[in-house]
């Protein structure tokens, strides 16, 4: 019991996961935090910037359906979205994760959004549809319905008129540096995890494979204690069984749903793949037979979508430190803060901007209020 007790301490697991909110390739692959985590800070902004909900109730300079890249509302890019005066909705993606495939779940939702009275009432100047690369598949492809292709020129998916975006001045807020408990750290489900901790790497000795893997890499691109190792989940790899029809198929879905939202000529859809972990490090691997990413294939003109894998890729090739999180599947702030810079581009090149006029005296700057 004490020699549990001790590695309960050393471990820091559980607490390092609740104080960052992060962690879900360590949790799921039985690695250890203090090993595997990131030494440097992460940010998070105080309060949230952004409004979440289930549907449209008014107008949004930025609407965004998404998944948890999107969903964390203290760390997630849509936050520099509205800490540079846009309003920001953010509408979790529909689908039951369990479920082989909810590409009829997406449309049926966007469908429903698009058709509600507060969307023609009072539509969003922008609408982003952000999904995680190794899920595009899933979201997109109908198995049950083969995608049919938008008839027409280009101007069948374009606006005759650019949307009005307005900035306004962003309430006050703080952004604050959170890291990872120094060892020793404790919460109430330590001694539990580290139990199953060893349970599972005992297994692991004996062929257990947990849905994590474990790569190398040229390079160090870490602030952990493990710089040049890179965590993945098991389902990064999936991209391998990607065929050209699949990205045929998410390619058409796509501009079907751009074609949906823009239908009313007031509201900019972006289509937004977010790069997953194994796409974003591929060209730093020392073992370059897992698939390369699969985002750069959709290539149609027509389809509104930003090139984030370029700057994502651009960013750690410089030499920036946990773009993504080690210990995650998710973006460090870094990461964040350049997705939100590539939407905000690309936002800016189509929209009209409008300043509104200030009302009330200008908030004090953001400040980074370091970890404790």
């Amino acid at each position: 019991m004490l020699l549990i007790v001790g590695f309960a301490l050393y471990l820091v697991p559980m607490s390092g996961m609740i104080s960052t909110n992060s962690g879900d390739l360590t949790r799921i692959g039985w690695y250890p935090n203090n090993r595997y985590g990131n030494q440097k800070p992460n940010l998070v902004f105080q309060p949230s910037l952004v409004t979440q909900a289930d549907a449209i109730d008014r107008h949004y300079d930025v609407m965004v359906v998404g998944d948890s890249f999107s969903l964390d509302l203290e760390k997630s890019w849509p936050n520099y979205l509205a800490a540079n005066g846009l309003s920001v909705l953010v509408i979790g993606v529909a689908g039951d994760f369990a479920k082989p495939a909810v590409a009829a779940d997406v449309e049926r939702q966007i469908t429903t959004l698009v058709q509600s009275q507060a969307f023609r009432d009072t539509p969003p100047s922008v609408f982003v549809f952000e999904s995680i690369e190794r899920l595009l598949k899933k979201r997109l492809v109908n198995d049950a319905k083969i995608c049919t292709p938008l008839k027409g020129s280009d101007e069948s998916t374009a606006l005759a008129e650019p949307p009005v975006v307005t900035y306004r001045p962003p309430k006050e807020y703080l952004i604050k540096e959170v890291g990872m408990p120094p060892a020793g750290s404790y919460s109430e489900q330590q001694l539990t995890y580290a139990r199953d901790f060893l349970v599972k790497n005992i297994r692991k000795v004996f062929g257990w494979k947990s849905d994590v893997v474990e790569l190398s890499l040229r390079v160090p691109r870490f602030s952990s204690e493990l710089p040049n190792t890179l965590l993945v989940t098991i389902s990064d790899l999936d991209k391998e069984q990607w065929q050209d029809k699949d990205i045929h198929e998410m390619q058409c879905q796509l501009l079907r749903l751009q074609h949906a939202v823009q239908s009313n000529g007031k509201t900019l859809f972006i289509a937004l793949p977010i790069p997953d972990k194994l796409s974003a490090y591929h060209d730093d691997l020392v073992d370059q037979s897992p698939p390369p990413g699969g985002i750069e294939r959709l290539t149609d003109l027509r389809l509104n979508r930003p090139r984030i894998e370029k700057a994502i890729r651009s960013a750690i090739a410089s030499g920036e430190k946990d773009v993504y999180l080690p210990n995650d599947t998710h973006f460090g702030s870094q990461g964040q803060l350049v997705t939100a810079n590539t939407v905000l581009k690309f936002i800016d090149e189509r929209t009209r901007r409008v300043v509104a006029p200030r009302t009330t005296p200008a908030p004090p700057k953001s400040v980074i209020e370091p970890a404790q």
